[in-house]
């Protein structure tokens, strides 16, 4: 087995007490814009390893029950693909592969604005060869496929088919929003929000495609099932509409609201209506996940407080559904203050020195923190693609492993909790206490007299819990079973003490009336038990997922 990269650190993440790894663009890349501008989707980039590499990733993931996603880009490719080379100069069939406008004009043919407004501004670049221009929604390294060619929609299959037949487990399906753009290039009225140029019917129809291929492979091949998930920021209506219809079945989209629409202020009637709004829109039979960070939004740790990451993890590992955790987020990692000499992310240096550090998201990228080694341990090297957090040397895995109630600890304590039938197949209700300052969720199954508490502390100061008001007896036959590593003298006088930000995890025992211990979901219709439960993906109820963005060098 290979001692380099990810594949020396599976036995980690196995002990971390996840079900899958959810793998950044792997793809061969010239790394504009960290791998999401892909030259090749059938290769390896050589920086990460081979295929030969690849397959011995699977193969050891496997070996530890761990499943292996991949994240695939189907709206653009990098301007060196092959394709696009072939596109640029008007070779069949690939002449029609990429958004072109057939204006050879000196100005671009509408108003269309590129992600990267500040210095680019227009969508569009004007290619030399071809005399035409060419659509980008990211940056001009990025030129968007023409999904309305259906030899571009084959390729895609034909890429989903390559990974199958490599025993991938999934894809994360990247951009989802963005996959279609007005077919006649119309400027885009004032007020219309992007809605030109993201959200369009066709992407969700594309999807919808997506999904019948891979499930009509895995039929065919009798193969086990694949998890797929849709990345895309829209409205909650249009969100909703990927997970199917009558006629088509779809796909999960992610669900951002703790990145979103939770803050540090956040009352617990906030986070209920924020939590439950969501759960309550969601078709029958379906699964939600959760999400605290990713690749493109700063880390929780840094965003919410770093006092306030147990008490997250607690929700985010314990409400019904699926959980990702962003790599390092198992140990409270934090964003690193770049300055513009060190910014590598096109979205940051697209802008001006000036507005830069509002756009780029090299801080939350930086390197896994291993140990207090150089460079963290991620490398050999002093030097990392971006620099490494100044405090690695006293917030990485090497350290917090050997600390009882460390993030760490805590984390692989959830995961393991998450595992018990009362999470993967119970109820939920929400509820607030003392004026809405502690945040509380109860995990319950019928039938079954055992439900737990969750109970986190929204505020910077001392709170004294009276569980009693909402459950019965709940004193005398409560375990705590999880605390925050900030949570100090938690029991006095038959009460439960939260310290500022603090989380505790509850395991009660109700040995009156098991009725009372299991009311009703709060969504019912919902599946199972009221409780929203995954489609036909991965054959687990309840899955954590790491996503792995810069966890090591080599595959």
């Amino acid at each position: 087995m290979s001692d380099a990269g990810i594949i020396s650190r599976l036995d980690y993440l196995q002990d971390l007490g996840i079900d899958a790894i959810l793998l950044a663009p792997i793809y061969a890349s010239p790394l504009i814009d960290s791998g999401y501008d892909i030259s090749n989707y059938t290769s390896i980039n050589p920086l990460l390893g081979n295929l030969q590499d690849f397959d011995e990733l699977i193969e050891e993931a496997h070996k530890r029950q761990l499943k292996v996603i991949l994240d695939v880009v189907p709206n653009h490719t990098s301007e060196k693909h092959e394709w696009f080379q072939l596109s640029s100069r008007n070779i069949k069939p690939y002449g029609d592969y990429y958004v072109w406008s057939r204006k050879s004009t000196w100005k671009p043919p509408n108003n269309w604005v590129s992600t990267h407004s500040d210095v680019e501004g227009s969508a569009w670049t004007w290619h030399s060869t071809k005399r035409q221009w060419y659509y980008h929604k990211f940056h001009k390294s990025q030129p968007d496929l023409n999904l309305r060619n259906e030899n571009v929609i084959q390729e895609l299959l034909d890429v989903f088919k390559f990974w199958l037949k490599r025993d991938v487990d999934g894809f994360r399906i990247g951009g989802v929003s963005y996959l279609y753009e007005d077919e006649d290039l119309r400027d885009e009225p004032a007020g219309a929000n992007g809605s030109y140029t993201s959200g369009l019917p066709e992407s969700t129809a594309l999807v919808y495609k997506f999904r019948s291929y891979i499930d009509d492979w895995v039929a065919a091949n009798n193969a086990t099932s694949k998890l797929l998930i849709a990345e895309s920021r829209d409205s909650d209506e249009k969100l909703i509409s990927l997970y199917g219809n009558g006629t088509h079945k779809g796909i999960a989209p992610f669900n951002f609201r703790f990145i979103t629409s939770i803050r540090n202020t956040s009352t617990a009637e906030q986070i209920k209506n924020v939590l439950e709004g969501w759960i309550k829109k969601l078709p029958n039979n379906t699964s939600t996940n959760w999400v605290l960070s990713n690749h493109d939004n700063s880390r929780a740790a840094s965003r919410i407080g770093l006092n306030r990451v147990d008490g997250l993890h607690m929700l985010s590992l314990l409400l019904p559904g699926q959980a990702y955790t962003y790599y390092g987020e198992e140990i409270a990692m934090l964003d690193r203050k770049m300055s513009w000499s060190e910014t590598i992310d096109p979205m940051g240096c697209s802008r001006t020195k000036e507005t830069y550090a509002n756009y780029s998201r090299d801080p939350e990228r930086t390197p896994m923190q291993w140990n207090s080694n150089i460079s963290a341990g991620f490398s050999t090297n002093k030097i990392t693609y971006l620099p490494v957090h100044p405090e690695y040397a006293k917030r990485n895995i090497e350290v917090q492993r050997n600390q009882t109630r460390s993030n760490l600890n805590i984390y692989k304590s959830l995961t393991a909790l998450r595992k018990d039938q009362i999470f993967t197949h119970g109820d939920y209700k929400f509820a607030g206490l003392n004026n809405d300052r502690v945040f509380v969720m109860r995990r319950s199954l019928a039938n079954n007299p055992i439900y737990y508490i969750v109970a986190v502390n929204l505020e910077l100061r001392q709170e004294t819990l009276n569980l009693t008001s909402l459950y019965r007896n709940v004193e005398d036959s409560a375990e705590i079973v999880v605390a925050s590593s900030n949570a100090v003298n938690i029991t006095s006088e038959r009460h439960y003490m939260l310290s500022a930000n603090a989380g505790l995890v509850l395991k009660v025992v109700d040995k009156c009336d098991t009725t009372t211990a299991n009311p009703p979901s709060t969504t019912p219709g919902k599946g199972s038990a009221g409780v929203p439960t995954p489609t036909v993906q991965l054959v687990l109820t309840s899955i954590t997922v790491i996503s792995l963005y810069k966890l090591s060098t080599f595959l």
